[in-house]
């Protein structure tokens, strides 16, 4: 017996049928894991709105400039500057893969946050 006999055979349940995920009789619009993963990504979430996550997996390097006060984050599909103030404590937590998402927060508000905290005012994203 072949190859394709023996997986055809593992894909058929007790009563013949073929169980296959990749069945086109059997689609939906969206199919979810049972659990999540352990992958770690970044959400970077405009003022807008608009949201883009990307895999720490990619991250090639960052570069923190405190006279700018700015960000940069290489991945290799992407270039993403993050302005604002305080950011020192920030990169160092991107170093370390901690923050989920990043929010950018319209300067009108620089108000509302303590003087000390982190704050994005802009978040710029780049194709390579």
């Amino acid at each position: 017996m072949n190859l394709t006999g023996n997986f055809d055979k593992l894909n058929r349940g007790k009563d013949g049928q073929n169980t296959d995920a990749s069945n086109p009789n059997d689609t939906q619009e969206i199919e979810n894991y049972s659990t999540t993963g352990h992958v770690r990504n970044l959400c970077f979430v405009q003022a807008d709105g608009k949201r883009l996550f990307l895999n720490y997996a990619y991250l090639v390097s960052g570069e923190y400039s405190p006279e700018a006060n700015t960000i940069k984050l290489v991945y290799t599909t992407h270039e993403i500057t993050l302005k604002g103030r305080n950011l020192e404590g920030l990169f160092e937590s991107l170093m370390a893969h901690v923050p989920r998402q990043i929010v950018a927060v319209e300067k009108r508000y620089k108000g509302i946050k303590d003087e000390n905290s982190a704050m994005i005012y802009e978040i710029e994203i780049k194709e390579n």
